[in-house]
């Protein structure tokens, strides 16, 4: 029985006996009511009180019963509230004119208790259940409308229910029922993190659904998250698809202009600087070849900050111009190391490079490369306890198709909540950033999202033999990437 203590009925009762009968009977009841004595005070009470149901007596005097019902139907608030006229058992006249003004119901005169509470529960219920379909009936259009995917998984994964949105996220034909998802997610996207999505079905938590890029495109990025409910005596799973890649680019950009501005500026800056201020300072002890060696420094920063400022723009004008850049060869990597190292100030850093693997071009840009190499650097630096680490940098063949970059320092050993926050590149970067998540840092998450937008792999853990992590960087080569363009086909076209 329904609880309607919170949920008024509305009398709008003219007789006072009518209305005393009617509290006597409802007074220490889980019903709550209230009584109007005019049809004008009971059409502004009931556009006031919204109420679950509304009892009208048609023995009311001025504007008569029938006109205040289709008054009441004629209100957009009250249109769904269900009328009950109190009338004659006799009076069938009156029953006819009652709906065609819009009643739904009747209760005799004289008025029997159990009647009257049994007659205001199922109402009160049967209008429950209305409002609750035009809920889902709102809810349903939402859904379907909705730029988000929503789909219903079955107890095994099977595709029960998908939106429209769903539909274009994962390309389904018209025939989708029971597909398996995970079939359906692996034949478009790239899962990760990987240890997540292998035991999705399983523990259902949020991970990223990614298109890696390609030579004309940028990287999908796809937000995968499930509610488990149970359903008609079986579980089902809720799943939501949010497209992120806009805010996965903004936060891109703004990690990798930082580390422009940062980086690249600095130097270039500090040759210009330091020789004008010699001039500036010394230009009477100079001899006319040390002014000339100390402008030729001048120029030579200048032109590297000119250059590097022209990049910015270029950067800013074409967010894509440094991301479709040509794919780096292996061979670059020792040039690059000690260029970081020098920048970073780090005395010990090993790089070890096969000589046959230099020749290797992998799906990188330069770019894309120093980004990474330089905050997994300077994350092994800010994490040392005296920010002068020893690391350790491998390169190996993984097997035919991948590059295995192997980052290993001394530093900090990482608990189990920074490792399992770690690789979150968009969910908790400023709550990291802020420090209520401890984690490894901005910097960290942009390797990531670098690595996994050029479909390679990452994985974090701390040193077996001592303190400090390891980063092993999976890569695929740049003629693997051209096999891992996914077709656009529907499911088992």
């Amino acid at each position: 029985m329904i609880d309607l203590k919170n949920t008024p009925i509305l009398f709008i009762v003219a007789n006072p006996s009518t209305r005393q009968s009617l509290d006597d009977m409802l007074s220490g009841t889980n019903i709550t009511f209230e009584f109007a004595e005019t049809s004008e005070r009971g059409l502004k009470r009931a556009t006031q009180l919204l109420p679950i149901a509304i009892v009208l007596d048609i023995d009311i005097p001025a504007l008569d019963s029938y006109e205040t019902c289709r008054r009441l139907r004629a209100n957009p608030l009250l249109r769904s509230v269900p009328v009950v006229m109190l009338c004659d058992h006799s009076e069938r006249d009156d029953r006819a004119a009652g709906l065609s003004a819009g009643a739904d119901d009747f209760l005799d005169k004289p008025l029997d208790g159990l009647e009257l509470l049994s007659r205001l529960h199922t109402i009160t219920r049967l209008n429950t259940y209305r409002l609750l379909l035009n809920d889902l009936t709102r809810f349903s259009w939402m859904v379907e409308h909705a730029q988000e995917g929503y789909l219903m998984l079955d107890k095994a994964g099977g595709i029960q229910y998908a939106n429209e949105s769903a539909v274009s996220f994962l390309n389904l034909p018209e025939d989708f029922q029971n597909l398996p998802f995970n079939k359906v997610v692996e034949r478009l996207y790239v899962p990760e993190p990987a240890e997540v999505w292998e035991s999705w079905l399983e523990d259902p938590s949020p991970c990223y659904l990614i298109q890696p890029e390609s030579p004309t495109a940028r990287a999908v990025w796809v937000v995968l998250e499930a509610l488990d409910t149970p359903l008609d005596l079986e579980s089902h799973r809720i799943v939501r698809l949010r497209d992120v890649t806009e805010r996965m680019s903004l936060y891109q950009d703004m990690r990798r202009f930082h580390t422009v501005i940062s980086h690249k500026l600095r130097t270039p800056m500090s040759m210009f600087y330091t020789s004008i201020s010699i001039l500036k300072n010394r230009m009477a002890n100079l001899s006319p070849e040390d002014v000339k060696k100390m402008m030729e420094t001048a120029i030579t920063g200048t032109d590297r900050l000119a250059e590097e400022v022209r990049r910015i723009l270029t950067y800013v004008d074409a967010p894509l111009a440094l991301n479709l850049g040509k794919p780096v060869n292996l061979g670059a990597l020792p040039e690059m190391v000690q260029s970081i190292s020098e920048t970073l100030r780090l005395r010990n850093v090993l790089l070890s490079l096969p000589v046959d693997l230099r020749p290797t071009v992998i799906a990188l840009t330069p770019d894309a490369l120093e980004i990474i190499l330089h905050e997994l650097l300077d994350n092994a630096r800010k994490f040392h306890p005296s920010q002068n680490p020893q690391v350790e940098i491998s390169i190996g063949q993984m097997d035919e198709d991948h590059i295995r970059i192997r980052v290993a320092d001394d530093g900090m050993t990482l608990s189990v909540e920074q490792l399992a926050w770690a690789w979150l590149p968009y969910f908790q970067s400023e709550k990291d950033f802020t420090g209520e998540i401890p984690g490894m840092g901005l910097g960290f998450p942009m390797v990531v999202t670098l690595v996994w937008k050029a479909g390679g792999t990452l994985h974090l853990m701390n040193r077996p033999d001592g303190p400090g992590v390891i980063v092993d960087i999976n890569i695929p080569l740049e003629s693997t990437m051209r096999k891992m363009e996914r077709s656009a086909a529907p499911f088992g076209g």
